[in-house]
């Protein structure tokens, strides 16, 4: 399919939306592969929190999580945070942002790095798993 887009809900609340260039569907049509994948996570009002790009992404119906694969981008509509890294993994149950991989999180001039993070999807809070240096905090 090209171009196509879907809703994250859990528990009939609305979570954000998926979508990408190129999306395959397989097992199935359980496991949805995107290429060109964007997320933007929202309020369950709709308002938006934070837009996420990578250049792939696997979504799995069954069990929920939202992966995107490469260079993951996430950047936050409210707090004016960025969060670059290669693997971030979204719970739609938990509503959480993770990652074991090595990322770079910046707000203005200040800078967080490290491996592994987990981390609201408006990026309000971000905490570090490993490695650690730096801080977001004023």
């Amino acid at each position: 399919m090209y171009g196509a887009h879907s809703v994250l809900a859990f528990n009939g609340l609305r979570r954000g939306e998926i979508s990408g260039d190129t999306v395959m569907s397989f097992d199935a049509a359980t496991r949805f592969e995107f290429r060109g994948f964007r997320a933007q996570f929202t309020t369950t009002l709709g308002r938006p929190l934070s837009n996420l790009t990578a250049p792939a992404g696997t979504y799995r119906i069954a069990s929920a999580p939202v992966m995107a694969h490469g260079k993951v981008t996430i950047t936050s509509d409210t707090t004016r945070r960025r969060i670059d890294g290669v693997a971030v993994q979204y719970d739609i149950a938990t509503n959480r942002l993770a990652s074991d991989s090595p990322f770079v999180a910046t707000s203005g001039t200040r800078k967080l790095s490290g491996v592994g993070f987990t981390a609201d999807p408006g990026l309000f809070s971000v905490k570090c798993l490993q490695r650690c240096t730096g801080s977001l905090s004023p």
